[in-house]
């Protein structure tokens, strides 16, 4: 009865190493080959400029059917800028205007033929931003005159006939831009600026001005007026190309639409 019992034990084990031996195994890993890791560099497609012995990054979008740009709140909504980029079928995106801690626009805000802030007085947000029924753009001092379909109040206004304008900022700090800016031949333009280490990080407020106008000499445009939108977290930059996503929620925004 025990060599039996041993020879059954044998033979079972006899039948689990010819089955463990057959049983397919996994490959073992190359050593002397790499592993390739993708990501995304959020420099791609991301064109250069140097100021001040500083590198910077910046994109542009030329708005050339100013019918097709329209202004949408998201005060309300709070949706991320992907999706309202999806749900309006826009070709292009960005941020409008700054808002309070209420989530209220700061400043004049008229869109969708509704009025939702009247102006105030400002030295920061000293500019208007407006398309009227012609299908034109300005970025004026002053309040429109002339009946709009869409506008906002924003800034500091950078460019002024031709000029950057010089700021005396009590407090300012690194931060990505988007700026809204309009050319000799009444053409849009808009821009984000970011530092070339960092999506978040950026230029100074007070350098934009020149900074912006040395962005157009590179691009053989010289810009009449340009002002500043809101920018920092709270800005976002999408088209079929590139995405550059905010952090905190966008009040506002502008859609090319199809």
């Amino acid at each position: 009865m025990k060599r039996l019992l041993i020879f059954l034990v044998f033979l079972l084990l006899v039948l689990f190493s010819f089955w463990f031996l057959g049983k397919k195994q996994s490959p073992t890993p190359s050593l002397d080959k790499k592993t390739e890791v993708g990501f995304d560099d959020f420099r791609q497609g991301m064109k250069k400029i140097v100021f001040q012995n500083q590198e910077f990054l910046f994109l542009e979008q030329k708005i050339k059917e100013t019918q097709k740009l329209h202004l949408f709140p998201n005060f309300e909504e709070k949706l991320p800028a992907t999706e309202l980029f999806e749900k309006n079928n826009c070709l292009f995106l960005t941020n409008g205007g700054f808002y309070d801690q209420q989530g209220q626009p700061l400043g004049w805000f008229f869109a969708q033929e509704k009025l939702f802030q009247k102006e105030i007085k400002s030295a920061l947000f000293n500019g208007f931003f407006f398309k009227d029924k012609e299908n034109k753009v300005f970025i004026e001092k002053n309040f429109p005159s002339r009946p709009i379909i869409w506008g906002l109040q924003t800034g500091p206004i950078l460019i002024l006939r031709n000029q950057p304008l010089k700021m005396n900022l009590v407090k300012d700090q690194h931060a990505r831009r988007i700026v809204a800016a309009v050319n000799h031949q009444g053409e849009l333009f808009f821009f984000v600026i970011t530092g070339s280490e960092s999506l978040a990080s950026g230029p100074l407020l007070s350098d934009l001005p020149f900074l912006l106008a040395k962005i157009g000499q590179e691009l053989g445009e010289s810009f009449e007026k340009a002002i500043n939108l809101d920018g920092g977290t709270a800005s976002a930059f999408i088209n079929k190309e590139k995405t550059i996503k905010e952090y905190t929620r966008i009040g506002s925004f502008f859609c090319l639409s199809f």
